[in-house]
C-alpha cells in the first residue's frame, strides 16, 4: 500500500511497472534485505528504506552490482557469492568452495549453486505449507543426481537420457540424509524435499561431498527450521599414514584409507569410511583422521552463516499449540509406564519377539488409560481450548493422543532404558555394556554353492554365498569419480519375513543398497589383487532373521564364505555395531554417558548411535556413523573405536572357529565337483595366439571344456617398471565348474603359452592335406608340416589323399621347431625295423644326382640338363668347360650364355630357340 500510494501520487510508473517494483520490493523485506525503518506517515512520501550492509547487491538504472563479503565472483552473473579457499590432495593446490544464491532456482524456499574448482552442483529445499497430520516421523525425501553432461558424456542408455537413479547416486542420498536429519527440530513434520543436480565435475573431487555442503547452505537461507549449519570433508591416510586433506581421486586410490565426515562447529554428525589396501589402518591413525577432517569441515562452516547472514530468511514458527500438548502427553506416557517398564526390563527377556509383543501390549494398556484419564484431558483442554471449539473439543484431545502416542511411548521407554544403564550398568536383556549376544559361526551349510556360511549373533542372523566368476564378470561402473569397475560385489537383502512382517511391494531399498555397500567396502580390502588372483566375486547376504546390525552380520557371513569358496583372503573381516547413550545438560554438554558395544535393533531405536566399525585384528576397514541427536563429540567416537576393537577381536575368534583359513584346492580340501579356477603366467606374445582371430581359439577352449578363460595383460603407466611390473609377462585366469573341466582347460591353455621342443611327443590334427604331406596343428595352436618320408619307415610311395584325412588325429614327434618352422614325424615314434637300410644319399660323383645348381635366368624346361655325372673322362659333374654339344651355349656355372648361341656354331638368337 505503500509504494502503491507513493506511485499513484506521483504518476511515476504505469501499472505493471508498479506491480512488478512491489512485488521486488516485498521479497526484499520478505528475505531480510531491506527493512522499514518507520512507518511512512503519508502515501505523499516514498518510505525510508535501509541497505543491509551484508548483502551486497542492487540495481542503478537495471544495471546490476554484485558485492559479497568475501570478495568472490558468481558463477551466475546476478547472484551473491560467498566462498572459502581450501587445499586440496597432495599437490596442495588451492582451490575454492563457493555459495551463491539469488540468480536460478528463485522460487524455492532455498536454492543455493555450490561449487569446488570446477565441479558445481544445484542445491534446492522446499518444504510444505502445512505439517503432515498423519506423520509419524520426519518425511525428507533427498534426490541426488549426476548428470552425464557434467563430465561430457552422453548416457549410453537406449533413451539417451539418465536412468534410474545409480547405487553411487543412491549412496550420496544418505550420505546427504543422514548428515542433515538430526538437525531438524523434532517436533517438525511438514514434508520437505531436498534436491541436488550436479552440473559440472572435474572428475577430481567427489561430488557427494559438495553435495551436503550445497544443502546445508540451502537450509541456512531458508525459512525452514533447521540448527545448522553442517560442512563436509575428505580425507585420505597414505602408506606412510599420513593424513591428506581433500584427497582428489587419483590420491585416494593409492591411499590406504578414505573418510568423508560431516559434522557441526564441534560434534561429529556422519562419517562414511574405507580401506584401499588389505588390513586397514589402526585405530588411532583413525582417531587422526577424524580430528584432522572436523577442523576441515569447520572451515566450510564459516561462508554458510556469512550468506545467511546477508540473504537469509526468516525461519519459520513450530507449532507452539502442537509442542505444548506433547509434553503434556509425552510426561503422562512416561508417569504412567515407568515402572511397569522398569518390571518388564527386569525380566532380561532374549527373545526379540517375545520382548516386542510385551512391550506393544503394555503401550495399548497405556493408551487406553492415558485416553480416559480426566486429568490429561484437562491439562490438554487448557492449552487447546481457546483455539478449539468446544463442540469438538473431545475428538481433539482423541486426535492429539493418537498422533502424539507413538513418540510419547518411545520416549519413555528410553527414558527407562537409560536409567537403567546408567543406575545398574544393565541392558534391556541383561547383558553389560561391554557383553556381546551369544556368536555362532558355521561354514560350509550349502550344497553345489562356491562357499557359504551362516552368522548369528542373538536374534540376528545372516546367510552368505559367495559366487566366483572370471575377470569378464566384474561390474562396470560409470561415474564421475571412482573405479571404472569392481571385482567384489557384495548384494545385500533384508526380506520382510526376517522382521516377522507382510512383504512390502516395491524394488530394491534404499537401506538395502546402502547396508550392503557397507558390509562391501569392509571386505573389498580383504580381497587379493587382480596380479595375484585375476577373478571376479559375488557375495550374496540373505538376512534370515534381524535384530539390529544386520549389516555387521553381512561382514561376517560374507567373510567366512569367501574363505569357503577358497579367496585366498590373508584374514578374517569381522564387524560389530556400537551403541551409545548420553545425557546432555541445558546448555548441551554432555554429563555422561555410556558405551553399549554390539547393539540389539531396540537399543538403535532407542539410543543416540549406531556407530558400525569393521576390520581385521589389525586395523579399521569400514565406518560408518549414524546419529539421532545434534551430533556426537569426537572424544565419544574415539573411546568407542577401542571398546568396536576389543569386540570385534572375539567375533574373528568366533569366525576363526568355523574355518581357520581359506580352502585350498591343493591340499584336497574343495571337492573334485567344485569349482575350481587357477591362474598362470603367459608371455605377452603369446597372448594373440591364445585368443585367436576375433577370439575364435579362446572361444573353442572354453565350448569344449566348459571352463571360463579370461586375460589379464600388465597394465602399461609411468610408474609400472617402479612398481615391479613384468610387461612381458601378463596372466592368465582359468575358471571351471569342476575339477575334469579345469584340468581339461589347463592342459589346452598350457599347450598354448608353452612352446614346442624338439624330441616331444604330441597329438596333432590334420587340417590340411598336400601331395608331399599333411599340415597338423596341435592343442597349442602350433601348425608344421608331416612330410611324406616322415609317416612310415616303408619306402614304398603313398598317396597322402588315401592316407590322413582332414580331421584325423594322431600322435607324433616334434623333429624341428625353429625360424624354418615346425616339423613332425610319425615313424620316428617307434625304432626302425631290423634290417631297415636308409636309402643312400646320392652324390654328385659319377653316377650319382646332379648338384643343385642354380637355374639363372631363362631357365626352362631343358634347364639343367646334361649337368652331372658323364661317361668316362667326366669331371666328376663340375662344369670345367662350355658345353660343346646340344641346345645352347651355357656357361661354367650352368646358366644359359647370353646372347643364346647354338652349340656346334649355330647363329645366335635372343629368344629360347628359333
Amino acid at each position: 500500500r505503500v509504494v502503491r500510494g507513493w506511485c499513484l501520487g506521483r504518476c511515476l510508473m504505469p501499472t505493471e511497472a508498479m506491480a512488478r517494483g512491489v512485488s521486488r520490493l516485498s521479497r526484499r523485506v520478505g528475505q531480510g534485505v531491506f527493512s522499514l525503518c518507520r512507518a511512512p506517515r503519508t502515501f505523499d512520501s516514498a518510505p525510508t528504506l535501509s541497505f543491509d550492509p551484508a548483502f551486497a547487491r542492487h540495481r542503478v538504472f537495471g544495471a546490476p552490482r554484485w558485492y559479497s563479503t568475501s570478495g568472490a565472483t558468481p558463477l551466475f552473473s546476478g547472484a551473491f557469492c560467498e566462498r572459502v579457499d581450501v587445499e586440496l590432495g597432495t599437490s596442495k593446490t588451492l582451490a575454492t568452495v563457493g555459495f551463491e544464491t539469488g540468480r536460478v532456482a528463485r522460487l524455492a524456499n532455498g536454492a543455493v549453486i555450490a561449487s569446488l574448482g570446477d565441479t558445481v552442483a544445484m542445491c534446492a529445499v522446499t518444504t510444505a505449507r502445512q505439517p503432515d497430520p498423519d506423520a509419524t516421523f520426519f518425511p525428507l525425501q533427498v534426490d541426488y543426481r549426476e548428470r552425464a553432461s557434467a563430465y561430457g558424456k552422453i548416457p549410453s542408455t537406449f533413451t539417451r537420457r539418465e536412468g534410474p537413479p545409480k547405487d553411487r547416486e543412491v549412496l550420496a542420498m544418505r550420505v546427504v540424509d543422514r548428515t542433515l536429519r538430526p538437525l531438524f527440530p523434532k517436533g517438525f513434520k511438514n514434508e520437505t524435499s531436498l534436491q541436488v543436480v550436479v552440473l559440472s565435475s572435474d572428475r577430481c573431487q567427489d561430488p557427494a561431498v559438495l553435495a551436503v555442503n550445497g544443502a546445508s547452505c540451502a537450509l541456512m537461507i531458508s525459512d525452514i527450521p533447521w540448527n545448522g549449519p553442517a560442512g563436509a570433508a575428505r580425507v585420505a591416510v597414505s602408506d606412510d599414514f599420513e593424513i591428506i586433506k581433500n584427497p582428489s581421486d587419483a590420491d585416494c586410490e593409492s591411499s590406504r584409507f578414505v573418510l568423508t565426515y560431516a559434522g557441526t562447529a564441534d560434534r561429529t554428525l556422519m562419517i562414511e569410511a574405507a580401506a584401499m589396501k588389505h588390513g586397514g589402518v589402526p585405530e588411532a591413525i583413525v582417531a587422526l583422521a577424524l580430528r584432522t577432517a572436523h577442523e576441515l569441515a569447520k572451515e566450510i562452516i564459516e561462508p554458510q552463516l556469512r550468506l545467511q547472514a546477508a540473504v537469509g530468511r526468516p525461519k519459520r514458527e513450530m507449532d507452539a499449540l502442537d509442542e505444548a500438548v506433547k509434553k503434556v502427553i509425552h510426561a503422562a506416557f512416561l508417569c504412567s509406564a515407568s515402572s511397569r517398564l522398569h518390571a518388564l526390563y527386569a525380566e532380561e527377556i532374549k527373545s526379540k519377539s517375545g520382548r516386542g509383543k510385551k512391550m506393544a501390549e503394555l503401550k495399548d494398556s497405556v493408551f487406553a488409560e492415558l485416553s480416559a484419564s480426566d486429568d490429561v484431558k484437562s491439562k490438554i483442554t487448557e492449552i487447546i481450548a481457546e483455539d478449539v471449539n468446544a463442540d469438538s473439543l473431545d475428538s481433539a484431545i482423541r486426535k492429539y493422543l493418537k498422533h502424539h502416542a507413538d513418540g510419547a511411548y518411545l520416549h519413555a521407554c528410553s527414558s527407562v532404558m537409560r536409567t537403567r544403564i546408567f543406575d545398574t550398568g544393565k541392558r534391556i536383556d541383561g547383558r553389560g555394556v561391554d557383553e556381546l549376544r551369544e556368536l555362532v559361526s558355521v561354514a560350509d551349510v550349502l550344497p553345489v554353492t562356491h562357499g557359504s556360511s551362516i552368522f548369528e549373533r542373538g536374534n540376528t542372523q545372516t546367510l552368505a554365498t559367495a559366487t566366483i566368476g572370471s575377470l569378464n564378470d566384474v561390474q562396470r561402473l560409470d561415474a564421475p569419480v571412482g573405479p571404472e569397475n569392481k571385482r567384489l560385489m557384495l548384494h545385500y537383502a533384508f526380506p520382510s519375513f526376517s522382521i516377522d512382517e507382510t512383504p512390502r511391494r516395491g524394488g530394491l531399498s534404499r537401506r538395502e543398497i546402502g547396508h550392503g555397500a557397507l558390509a562391501e567396502k569392509a571386505l573389498a580390502a580383504a580381497l587379493p589383487s587382480s596380479d595375484a588372483w585375476p577373478f571376479a566375486v559375488r557375495l550374496n547376504a540373505e538376512t534370515m532373521e534381524s535384530n539390529g546390525s544386520s549389516s555387521m552380520a553381512a561382514v561376517c557371513a560374507g567373510s567366512m564364505a569367501l574363505m569357503a569358496a577358497g579367496v585366498p583372503i590373508e584374514d578374517h573381516v569381522g564387524a560389530i555395531s556400537v551403541g551409545l547413550v548420553m545425557d546432555e545438560d541445558e546448555f548441551g554438554k554432555v554429563t555422561r554417558h555410556k558405551i553399549l558395544a554390539d547393539i540389539m535393533g531396540l537399543e538403535d531405536v532407542l539410543g543416540d548411535m549406531d556407530f558400525k566399525i569393521a576390520g581385521t585384528r589389525t586395523g579399521v576397514t569400514a565406518i560408518q556413523l549414524d546419529c539421532k541427536p545434534a551430533g556426537i563429540p569426537i572424544d565419544i567416537l574415539v573411546e568407542a573405536l577401542l571398546v568396536a576393537s576389543t569386540a570385534r577381536g572375539l567375533v574373528i575368534d568366533s569366525m576363526c572357529a568355523a574355518i581357520p583359513r581359506a580352502r585350498r584346492a591343493d591340499l584336497g580340501e574343495v571337492s573334485e565337483s567344485s569349482p575350481r579356477f587357477t591362474s598362470m603366467a603367459i608371455d605377452v606374445s603369446l597372448i594373440g595366439k591364445l585368443i585367436g582371430t576375433g577370439g575364435k581359439t579362446i572361444k573353442e577352449i572354453q565350448q569344449t571344456t566348459g571352463a571360463t578363460v579370461s586375460v589379464d595383460q600388465p597394465k602399461i603407466g609411468p610408474n609400472s617398471a617402479r612398481a615391479g611390473v613384468h610387461m612381458s609377462v601378463g596372466k592368465v585366469g582359468i575358471f571351471a565348474p569342476n575339477k575334469a573341466s579345469l584340468d581339461l582347460a589347463v592342459e589346452r591353455v598350457a599347450a598354448i603359452v608353452t612352446p614346442l621342443a624338439a624330441g616331444e611327443v604330441v597329438r596333432a590334427t590334420v587340417i590340411d592335406v598336400k601331395p608331399f604331406g599333411w599340415i597338423l596343428r596341435t592343442a597349442g595352436m602350433d601348425e608344421g608340416m608331416l612330410h611324406v618320408t616322415e609317416y612310415q619307415w616303408d619306402t614304398t610311395r603313398i598317396e597322402t589323399t588315401e592316407f590322413l584325412p582332414i580331421g584325423e588325429t594322431l600322435e607324433v614327434k616334434v623333429t624341428e621347431n625353429g625360424a624354418g618352422g615346425t616339423k613332425f614325424s610319425k615313424k620316428q615314434l617307434a625304432p626302425a625295423p631290423e634290417g631297415y637300410e636308409p636309402p643312400p644319399i646320392r652324390s654328385p660323383s659319377f653316377g650319382g644326382m646332379r648338384p643343385k645348381t642354380p637355374l639363372g635366368r631363362g631357365a626352362g624346361k631343358s634347364a639343367g640338363r646334361g649337368i652331372g655325372g658323364g661317361g668316362p673322362g667326366s669331371s666328376g659333374g663340375l662344369l670345367t668347360q662350355e658345353r660343346t654339344t646340344g641346345g645352347f651355349v651355357r656357361n661354367l656355372d650352368g646358366t644359359l650364355k647370353r646372347p643364346l648361341e647354338r652349340v656346334g656354331g649355330g647363329e645366335k638368337s635372343g629368344g629360347d630357340g628359333e
